[in-house]
């Protein structure tokens, strides 16, 4: 299998379900309602810690692996690598899960 069609396959086990595309739906939409509030409202309600527990604990990884760049960078950059890995990780189970056309009743 060429590195495109891996890429290829992860990516549909990330995007092919509907258990993955809602908690990457919700993972966006808090992720932006946290940006917006950081940017625009300058609140400090910390409601960024919500996407952080919903992607943790592969986001935690991500923010230390690029805690270099100083700026807020390394923190939206593991939510967003966290929240497709756990996606990945959703589909891979659901369809481990779900039986086979092939398998007899």
């Amino acid at each position: 299998m060429s590195p495109t069609g891996r890429g290829r396959a992860l990516l549909t086990l990330a995007w092919n379900n509907r258990l993955a595309r809602g908690y990457l739906c919700l993972v966006e939409f808090l992720a932006c309602y946290a940006l917006f509030e950081d940017v625009y409202l300058r609140a400090d309600t910390m409601f960024y810690v919500v996407p952080t527990l919903l992607t943790a604990p592969t986001n935690f990884l991500f923010t230390v692996a690029f805690a270099w760049i100083p700026t807020d960078a390394p923190f939206y950059l593991g939510l967003a690598l966290g929240a497709l890995v756990n996606a990945i990780v959703l589909g891979a189970l659901v369809r481990r899960r779900r039986p086979s056309a092939a398998t007899p009743v």
